[in-house]
C-alpha cells in the first residue's frame, strides 16, 4: 500500500469513518489539483449522515486535507519532535475531550506550545469552513495529528505531499 492509500485511509478512520473508503480517491485527487481538486468541495446532490451529524450532503475529508495543507509548516515541526515529547504529545491529545487545546499547551514546553497551537487555529479555520461546529474541529484535529504522529517519518512525506498539490 503506498503512502497516500494508507494514511489517508487511517486518517479518515481515526476522523470521518463513514469516509474510509473514498478516503484513499479524495486525497490523490486533492493532490493532483486543479479541477479534481475543487471539486471536492462542492456540494453533493443527496443528504448524507457523517460521524459528526447531518452534513448536507459535504464530505469532510477534503477539509481535512486542506487543513493538513494550510497548516503543514506547523505539523511538519510537531511530526519532528523528540520521543520524550512525542509521549507527551500524543497522552495529552488522547485525552482532547476533557482538555480543551490551552490546558495542553500548558503542560508542554513552549517551543512545541506555541506550534500545537497554531496547528489547531489554522486547521480549525478549514474545518470550520466546512460546516463543522466548533465543538468538534478540536476532536477531529486530534485524531488527526494523532494518527500522524504514529509514524512521523511516513507522515512527513504525506503532509509533503498534501502542502504541495495545486
Amino acid at each position: 500500500m503506498d503512502i497516500v492509500t494508507d494514511l489517508s485511509t487511517k486518517i479518515a478512520e481515526a476522523t470521518v469513518p463513514d469516509e474510509i473508503d473514498l478516503a484513499p480517491l479524495i486525497a490523490e485527487a486533492f493532490i493532483r489539483g486543479g479541477k479534481e481538486k475543487e471539486s471536492l468541495f462542492g456540494r453533493q446532490e443527496s443528504t448524507e449522515l457523517g460521524a459528526f451529524g447531518l452534513f448536507e450532503g459535504i464530505l469532510l475529508f477534503p477539509w481535512i486535507l486542506k487543513g493538513i495543507a494550510v497548516a503543514s509548516p506547523f505539523i511538519l515541526k510537531i511530526l519532528s519532535v523528540d520521543d520524550e515529547n512525542l509521549s507527551i504529545i500524543n497522552n495529552l491529545l488522547g485525552i482532547c475531550d476533557k482538555l480543551k487545546i490551552k490546558e495542553i499547551n500548558s503542560k508542554l514546553p513552549e517551543k512545541y506550545s506555541s506550534v500545537l497551537t497554531t496547528v489547531f487555529d489554522t486547521f480549525s479555520t478549514e474545518l470550520k469552513a466546512s460546516g463543522l461546529p466548533d465543538e468538534q474541529c478540536e476532536k477531529v484535529i486530534s485524531n488527526v495529528v494523532i494518527t500522524l504522529l504514529k509514524d512521523p517519518s511516513i507522515s512527513v512525506i504525506f503532509v509533503e505531499k498534501v502542502a504541495g498539490s495545486k
